[in-house]
């Protein structure tokens, strides 16, 4: 991995959270900024197993990253759902976490976010070579 002070944690991640009994994992997509290691982002998820189908859950992030360490909270637009508390790791290469997640003193399960490929200045200047961008 590169230096922790190259690390960015911004863009798009797609992922996956597992829950601590015999319900189905649930997806997410995130929308990530990471500021100099304060991490922000916005999260769109299906709704619950328990919810009417079609319901798509949204929820805003507000955390921190020291180092290939990431810590952030999830607060649901939905007020009245509880606060999920996150901590993960970031492998090495920066485009995976995984980590774990709890609810204090209720429940808690695992979660794996891969981000989204970067396309590099290289490939951005084929492409502009291939139409005759300048």
């Amino acid at each position: 991995m590169s230096g922790e002070g190259e690390l960015d944690l911004t863009g798009e991640w797609s992922g996956i959270y597992n829950y601590p009994s015999l319900l189905p994992p649930n997806t997410f997509e995130a929308s990530i900024r990471d500021s100099g290691g304060i991490i922000t982002g916005v999260i769109r998820q299906p709704g619950e197993i328990i919810e009417p189908a079609g319901i798509t859950q949204h929820s805003v992030i507000e955390g921190s990253r020291e180092g290939s360490i990431v810590r952030w909270i999830k607060v649901y637009d939905d007020l009245s759902r509880a606060t999920p508390h996150y901590h993960g790791r970031i492998q090495p290469g920066g485009d995976e976490i995984e980590g774990e997640w709890n609810i204090p003193g209720d429940w808690s399960g695992t979660f794996l976010m891969i981000r989204a490929r970067k396309a590099t200045a290289e490939e951005g200047q084929k492409v502009s070579e291939k139409i005759g961008a300048r």
